[in-house]
Parts: structure tokens; sequence; C-alpha cells
């Protein structure tokens, strides 16, 4: 099963950690990390001194990015209350 339908960070599921990008061993909190704050995928491979490979993992990343964006977002939310 793949990220896209809701990625949930192996480390709330009890593991050490899933990867995410096989080609550059990334894993999910690794790449969840970088996403934060960034605006393009290309974006998060820097942050990880990395570029993308085969591409399989690019939808994956920028959901990772969406979620961090929105994660914030809801923290900014809740800070103006």
């Amino acid at each position: 099963m793949g990220l896209r339908a809701g990625w949930v960070r192996a480390s709330e599921m009890g593991c050490a950690g899933m990867y995410v990008c096989i080609c550059n061993a990334l894993k999910d909190k690794e790449l969840a990390k970088a996403s934060e704050g960034a605006r393009t995928v290309a974006e998060v491979f820097r942050r990880c001194e990395r570029r993308p490979q085969c591409g399989k993992c690019l939808p994956d990343v920028a959901q990772m990015i969406e979620t961090a964006r929105d994660q914030s977002a809801g923290v900014a939310k809740l800070a103006a209350e």
C-alpha cells in the first residue's frame, strides 16, 4: 500500500521508519522533517542533499509537503484563537 491515500509516519505505527524513496534510502521521518516549510519536492530533496532518481516517490513527497502545510496552518489557526 502506497502513502498517497494518506501517509502515516512509521513512528506513529511503532516502527523504526519506512522507506519512501528507495533510490536514495530516504525514510519517512527524514522526508517529513525536510517537508516542513518546503514549497516543492525539489526543495525537500535538496534539504536531504539528494536528487530524485526514478520518480516513484514524488507523489508521496508532494503529499508530505501538503500535510506539513496543513498541520502548520492548523497550528497557526489554533494560535490565533
